[in-house]
């Protein structure tokens, strides 16, 4: 839901999301859907990615944890 709740805060699409990470648009959805562990290369990315969003995030992620499905 992380995965999905950072997409969503940048304003991305998958397919810009995807780009970003450097990983296929199948692979975003798989994640955001649950269907596939998030391997380390990814990780590691979204770490990267985590590290540049300001405190507004974690607030943001609160909330779209309680009113999610998109």
């Amino acid at each position: 839901n992380k995965v999905k709740a950072i997409r969503h805060y940048l304003g991305l699409s998958m397919a810009e999301f995807a780009k970003r990470l450097g990983i296929s648009v199948g692979t975003v959805c798989i994640i955001e859907q649950g269907g596939r562990d998030v391997s380390d290369y990814v990780r590691a990315k979204l770490a990267r990615l985590e590290m540049e969003l300001d405190d507004d995030f974690y607030l943001f992620m609160e909330k779209f944890n309680q009113n999610t499905p998109f």
